[in-house]
């Protein structure tokens, strides 16, 4: 499971979806349009295990994985802050980050250097805090990859099918857009690596 420790500020700016709708809308609407900016990032960070816009995240896990299995952490990674466990007496520790190897690969890796240690399994006994996501192609300096032209483009078409679709009903039953899920295919990782 993923915690959102700190959040991302929004790539994607309301002028920029404005333009984008070649809508005209009143100061009132821009707070529905913020939201709307949320959902879109919020969706293909889900639809493509990936982050969008650098933030931190906490993962927690009932135990580490078998023996030499990798952590697996969306991309792109970025760093990893801590990896703290509760051990067989319920205790918390946290590994030095001698015992453990980083791979910047897509998705990001965490491997025991020797192998994981034993813990409570009770709840969540395993948690790590790392700080993943795409920057501002703009933003300076560079916190991490910048994002792809092609997932944002995706985000704003998903902005503008739900500013255009905002009831929960229609005359029409709605559906995936395909445009939209053959431009995020090319990103997405496989669930399950």
């Amino acid at each position: 499971m993923f915690k959102l420790i700190t959040a991302p500020s929004e790539i994607i700016t309301v002028e920029e979806a404005a333009e984008f709708m070649r809508a005209e809308f009143s100061a009132s609407e821009e707070t529905l349009i913020e939201t709307f900016i949320t959902a879109a990032r919020q969706m293909c960070e889900e639809y493509l295990f990936r982050r969008i816009g650098v933030q931190t995240v906490e993962y927690r896990e009932k135990g580490f994985p078998y023996p030499g299995a990798p952590i697996v952490l969306p991309a792109p990674l970025i760093s990893v802050t801590s990896i703290k466990y509760l051990d067989g007496s319920n205790v918390e520790q946290t590994l030095d980050a001698s015992d453990y190897l980083v791979s910047d690969s897509d998705p990001g890796m965490i491997f025991p250097v020797n192998s994981w240690p034993d813990t409570s399994l009770v709840g969540d006994s395993v948690r790590v805090v790392f700080v993943a996501g795409y920057s501002d192609p703009g933003e300076s300096p560079m916190q991490s990859e910048a994002l792809p032209q092609t997932i944002r483009t995706a985000m704003l078409m998903q902005i503008a099918d739900l500013y255009e679709n905002r009831e929960a009903q229609t005359e029409k039953p709605l559906t995936a857009n395909q445009t939209l899920v053959n431009l995020l295919s090319t990103y997405r990782l496989e669930m399950g690596i």
